[in-house]
């Protein structure tokens, strides 16, 4: 059996230490043939629960660099799963469907999922569901089994990990009542989710991979290049890749994966990410503001992991190194959001000093300069520099144009005339 106190490659969004400590000890029990252990615990667990607006629980994550927060929004951890993940993944009406959930973390992702497309062996429209479910930690697999389920379909959820707790080693006695239907196929994964998707069959292909692990700045081992374009490498052609964040270099990554970037639902938090090679899988485009920092600013470089092996430290620092030396050479200093203010007034002293400090290495000194304009370009419906250019309808299509253009002011070849 594989121990659950190893150190993982990466941090992974965990319940907070009280919690896996009284899950660790309820695993030690039930090895041991106590058959009372996991009903203890569900009791002890309730000291740590978290009511969230929906009615359903969450809990406290372990402390990262001294910060804690709840694994989900206040606003609703259920309600959560199915705003963010699964109602914007368009499942309804689907008679097969494929998902990959990385970092499963309590299950409700899958389990709103499959309360969506319908769990019930008499929904006859429904011929296959299979679920991939992928979540490094042992204990936070464990935790959904002693947690209150938010509807019947997690305790479908909890039927599959318990049983791949039991074969495992982990756990020793069934508890769940819950039958996983004859259409249902639920796989559970425990380790490092690179690792997983290295090993899924080129075959293989998901409706729908939902990416839910720490923000990228404390996780950015699931959220580099490398392994977003090996996500994006499994998607059928309609499907999409969801994700909560809305981080920059997320985005970038995924547009050079090929992929078209939208603006995911927002539920507490800032919006997140829709991901698809569909275009009419994408129901809002970024925001311009988005657009010109992904493509012009050094916020858009992303996170790399050639070996998808790396520890996150050594990918922050990779990434951090590549930022200082495209810095005022072939991307803008991020600082003051300075590509926000091409083509536009603006009266802040302050803030303008510090922007044509940043402007003037790549020789800009107006900024409705026609190098100004040339840049922003591709964001216009009507050309804006006389390049003759028709405006840009996607994200993807705006964000490589803009930073092809970036790299012609910065080599010198505008010709401003």
């Amino acid at each position: 059996m594989k121990s659950s106190f190893q150190t993982p490659f990466y941090d992974p969004l965990t319940p907070e230490e009280e919690v896996l400590s009284l899950i660790r000890e309820w695993f030690e029990k039930e090895k041991k043939g106590d058959i009372t252990a996991r009903k203890c615990a569900s009791q002890e667990i309730k000291k740590y629960l978290v009511k969230t607006a929906d009615g359903t629980y969450t809990l406290h994550s372990n402390k990262h660099i001294n910060s804690s927060e709840t694994m989900h929004t206040s606003l609703g951890a259920y309600s959560e799963s199915k705003e963010k993940f699964v109602n914007p993944a368009g499942l309804q009406g689907k008679k097969k469907l494929s998902i990959l959930d990385i970092c499963s973390g309590l299950g409700f992702n899958s389990a709103a999922a499959l309360e969506t497309i319908g769990d019930s062996k008499q929904n006859e429209e429904v011929e296959d569901i299979a679920i991939d479910i992928v979540e490094i930690s042992p204990e936070t697999l464990a935790a959904s089994l002693i947690i209150p389920s938010p509807s019947q379909s997690h305790g479908i959820i909890k039927k599959a990990i318990e049983n791949f707790l039991i074969s495992h080693g982990y756990l020793k006695f069934p508890h769940e009542d819950e039958e996983i239907p004859a259409h249902v196929h639920l796989s559970v994964y425990c380790e490092d989710a690179r690792k997983m998707v290295l090993e899924i069959p080129a075959q293989q292909k998901y409706d729908a991979l939902f990416l839910d692990p720490f923000s990228p700045a404390k996780s950015p081992e699931l959220y580099s290049q490398e392994f977003l374009a090996k996500l994006g490498s499994l998607l059928k052609r309609h499907g999409v890749i969801l994700t909560y964040t809305s981080a920059a270099p997320v985005r970038y990554a995924l547009i050079d994966a090929g992929l078209e970037v939208g603006e995911g639902p927002a539920m507490g938090r800032s919006g997140g990410t829709i991901a698809s090679y569909d275009l009419n899988k994408i129901s809002k485009t970024l925001s311009q503001k988005d657009e010109r920092m992904i493509a012009l600013s050094d916020a858009g470089i992303p996170y790399r992991d050639p070996e998808l092996t790396d520890s996150g430290n050594v990918i922050s620092q990779r990434r951090q190194e590549e930022r200082i030396a495209l810095r005022d050479k072939y991307k803008m200093a991020s600082t003051v959001k300075t590509p926000v203010y091409l083509v536009s007034d603006l009266d802040d002293r302050r803030i303008k000093r510090r922007v044509f400090k940043h402007l003037e290495k790549f020789n800009i000194n107006d900024l409705n300069s026609l190098k100004s304009r040339f840049l922003v370009c591709p964001q216009f419906s009507n050309c804006i520099c006389c390049c003759g250019q028709e405006g840009l309808s996607t994200s993807r299509e705006s964000i490589k144009e803009m930073e092809k253009r970036l790299k012609i002011v910065a080599d010198g070849n505008f010709k401003d005339e």
